[in-house]
């Protein structure tokens, strides 16, 4: 089935993620991933992610920011740092390839700790770059 470029990545992306039994157990159990945003009132820790896109140097290769949130409520921040380090152990250098787009590449840029007002809420926010061919929207695009 094709899908659109950004659905294939994040889909890849959340299987990923949350297929993880080291982040499982970091995380207390299992991996809350949401797009874009957490819905209201999600149980603590979870994950937040999404993708900006643009324009390669050719056509059909994409370049953007793959950039993920960590949210924790803890007195110490030692849980979110073992989210954080279990992150850039699975999406550092990472490599894949779907139906939809080939050669996507995950490279870490920048990560750091966002100051949040209330205490004990700990909000870390990781920037990936990203690559990748854009195979099935490439053939649509020849092909019309």
């Amino acid at each position: 089935m094709t899908l659109d470029t950004q659905e294939s990545l994040l889909t890849q992306l959340y299987t990923v993620l949350t297929a993880d039994a080291t982040l499982q157990t970091n995380m207390g159990g299992s991996v809350s991933l949401y797009p874009i945003w957490a819905k209201p009132d999600a149980t603590f820790p979870y994950l937040v992610h999404r993708i900006d896109m643009r324009a390669g140097g050719i056509w059909p290769m994409r370049i953007g920011t793959y950039l993920v949130d960590i949210w924790t409520n803890s007195p110490s921040a030692t849980s979110m740092v073992a989210i954080r380090k279990r992150l850039i152990e699975l999406l550092d250098e990472y490599q894949f390839n779907t139906t939809d787009v080939k050669n996507v590449k995950l490279n870490l840029d920048t990560d750091g700790f966002v100051p949040e007002t209330e205490p004990d809420i700990w909000h870390y926010a990781m920037q990936f770059s990203i690559s990748l061919w854009r195979q099935a929207e490439a053939v649509y695009i020849i092909t019309r």
